[in-house]
């Protein structure tokens, strides 16, 4: 959706940016949940303790990936006038963080093994849910500063989402609706955990084959109906199967 070919490959590897920090983030996420002994009390709070640190220090790296994105992309597009001034993301509390980090690693273990997961079991459940809640908040500093650059920059007339190959029902129906303009001030990026959807400026130009190809099926299948994004949800579904037996035959 950018306006160079230049434009759209700085955002596609922006995107595979994002995707790193997010993996080594994961990777150092799941060091650190060797912390929780579930028969150690106060345990989860040391390992709450050390995620926090490593999330909010990834958050600012993920902001900063966009600062340089979004320095390069508007010269790839040709825009005129130097970058404007705007915030980069600020981190998010160790609060929230903590709220988070318990809502889905504790929680999760604590139902893993109430519906009768073995230890181990239980505790990959509940590291995969903390790895959810991980990766939405570190994302969230490269997602939050783009609509902050957005905001800033008066040239651009909004910001897009970017999602990958097969993003789940509630990603491509957003998708589907393409750019998200400025005017829209109450409309934030939705991102849910285990999102890795990245938000990218948007000057102008034809809507993607990605938008195109959501918003015809979205129309197709759950416009103007009941139950939409379950409908929408399963055709895609139904979308994905075809396309996976094609490539078997």
């Amino acid at each position: 959706m950018a306006l160079t070919a230049e434009g759209n490959q700085l955002t596609a590897d922006y995107r595979h940016q994002q995707l790193a920090l997010r993996a080594s983030t994961l990777l150092d996420l799941g060091t650190l949940w060797g912390l929780f002994d579930v028969s150690t009390p106060g345990s989860y709070d040391a390992f709450v303790t050390a995620a926090t640190s490593l999330i909010r220090e990834r958050h600012g790296d993920s902001s900063a990936l966009a600062g340089a994105y979004l320095r390069t992309f508007r010269q790839a597009e040709g825009i005129r006038g130097s970058i404007p001034a705007f915030r980069a993301a600020e981190r998010p509390v160790p609060g929230q963080i903590a709220i988070a980090l318990r809502a889905t690693g504790l929680a999760g273990t604590v139902r893993a093994l109430r519906a009768g997961q073995t230890m181990r079991q239980a505790l990959a459940t509940g590291l995969v849910e903390a790895s959810g809640a991980t990766s939405r908040l570190v994302l969230d500093g490269g997602r939050r500063t783009v609509e902050a650059y957005v905001e800033a920059d008066p040239l651009a007339k909004g910001w897009v989402r970017v999602g990958s190959a097969s993003p789940c029902a509630f990603c491509a129906m957003l998708i589907s609706r393409g750019p998200v303009y400025r005017s829209e001030r109450s409309a934030r990026f939705e991102a849910h955990d285990h999102c890795g959807c990245t938000a990218a400026p948007y000057y102008g130009g034809a809507e993607s084959a990605q938008t195109r190809k959501y918003q015809a099926l979205w129309r197709e299948t759950a416009a103007g109906k009941d139950d939409q994004l379950n409908r929408f949800r399963r055709a895609l579904a139904e979308q994905a199967g075809h396309a996976a037996a094609a490539a078997t035959e």
